[in-house]
């Protein structure tokens, strides 16, 4: 099965002097969000769509498949591509943790928190303990020569520290991006308290702002859209702010045309990963 790649031709106001091989390298590499996985993905394509420029019958992307080669049975381009689809990732603390894992509560603290170490229970009840031979030492679940911190963090911060039960996500008014608010079982009432308070906010806040993603249609045109589908999956969809990680807006920024000429990619297949 072959996906084809259907080139998008560019419009009038981006008609500039294409950029030579090595300023399309320079301009990768001086991007800060372009990280190491994506940076070999772009140069790969760059690579490919040169070489077809100077030899016919090159299929850029067939060649940039199998310069990135095959990674534990799956061919590394098929993953790159997948990585770069435009998307919403929310903070690692929204997740859903298990028991323990999640961060401590937020709820403000009533008394101050006193370090007390726990005693582990060793050996038998005195009163079942063979004559002749004491009970063991107890021992204090902390390492020898620990020492509490002379400030710890519940006093500084003022909250509770417990662990978490119930999470309050927040959506932020401008970007729709979620902040995770914590509460222990103690503090259940605190959760519905802050629940209600962020309900009419959360209703009324837009898309989330891309934050991962988009890069290659920020150096290659083409039908970017139907790539993406392919290799991220059936589930995955558009964002409303469009594919190019150039015109996604910035918190508390104007948005500025970076005026970079895309490389046009086009009359090429994608094949399907095997």
């Amino acid at each position: 099965m072959t996906v084809p790649l259907r080139s998008v031709p560019a419009p009038a106001e981006e008609q500039r002097p294409k950029r030579s091989f090595a300023e399309l390298v320079a301009a990768i590499y001086e991007d800060p969000r372009v990280g190491h996985e994506t940076r070999e993905l772009l140069l790969a394509v760059a690579y490919a769509v040169d070489l077809a420029k100077r030899e016919d019958g090159v299929s850029p992307l067939k060649v940039a498949r199998r310069k990135l080669g095959v990674h534990a049975g799956r061919a590394r381009y098929d993953r790159l591509i997948a990585n770069d689809a435009p998307r919403y990732e929310p903070p690692r603390e929204a997740a859903d943790w298990g028991p323990g894992g999640a961060p401590g509560c937020e709820a403000p603290r009533l008394r101050t928190y006193v370090y007390r170490p726990r005693i582990a229970v060793t050996g038998e009840p005195e009163e079942s303990a063979v004559p002749l031979r004491p009970s063991p030492s107890p021992v204090l679940h902390a390492a020898p020569g620990f020492s509490p911190p002379a400030v710890d963090y519940r006093n500084a911060q003022g909250i509770c520290g417990a662990n978490s039960h119930h999470k309050v996500l927040e959506k932020d008014p401008r970007t729709g991006w979620v902040t995770a608010h914590w509460f222990c079982k103690r503090h259940k009432d605190h959760a519905e308290r802050v629940a209600e308070q962020v309900r009419a906010q959360n209703e009324a806040a837009p898309e989330p702002i891309p934050n991962r993603g988009g890069l290659l249609p920020c150096y290659f045109k083409a039908d970017w859209e139907q790539v993406y589908r392919h290799y991220a999956g059936k589930s995955w969809e558009p964002p409303v702010y469009g594919l190019c990680a150039d015109d996604w807006p910035t918190p508390g920024q104007p948005l500025i045309s970076r005026g970079r000429l895309r490389v046009v990619v086009g009359g090429i297949d994608i094949e399907e990963a095997e």
